[in-house]
């Protein structure tokens, strides 16, 4: 089998970060070389793939290297950036979701979506209300906590 090589490719600083440092290398394919079996994928254009190395405090080190589709032509810095861009928003709202409103773990059969946009506005008005920018700044967690059994309390959030 005959690997294509990459069309563009761009390799990230060293960031260092959360106990660890990370270096990723972006790497863009002709997507049609790869997926010509698969015309229901035609619009498909590039295909990338980041080459994350990573080691953790005490020398603990891992690989990955996913791949990623996009039906534009793009170079391989621009990815970097929207891949970066898209990890902010699945850290920013999704794990807060998770963490904080335990959404993964409750099981909402019935209209899970409207739950879920229930979780989002209340997201919302939390960080409307609360200054999150110093280290002495109250979790989101503990906000839910503090004020569950306050209606008073989530009333003024509301109406403030």
């Amino acid at each position: 089998m005959k690997i294509q090589k990459p069309i563009d490719r761009f390799e990230s600083e060293w960031e260092c970060a959360h106990g660890r440092i990370e270096q990723r290398t972006y790497e863009v394919f002709e997507a049609d070389k790869c997926l010509r079996k698969f015309p229901e994928w035609k619009e498909i254009r590039q295909m990338i793939r980041v080459h994350r190395v990573r080691e953790i405090k005490g020398g603990k080190a891992s690989t990955e290297d996913p791949i990623y589709v996009c039906n534009d032509f793009l170079t391989a810095k621009n990815y970097s950036k929207y891949i970066r861009d898209h990890w902010l928003i699945e850290n920013g709202l999704n794990h807060v979701k998770d963490v904080s409103f335990l959404e993964d773990k409750m099981k909402r059969h019935i209209n899970p979506v409207n739950f879920s946009t229930c979780i989002s506005f209340a997201l919302n008005i939390i960080r409307k209300n609360f200054s999150f920018n110093s280290k002495k700044s109250p979790s989101i967690r503990g906000i839910l906590f503090e004020n569950a059994m306050k209606i008073e309390n989530v009333l003024n959030f509301l109406y403030h």
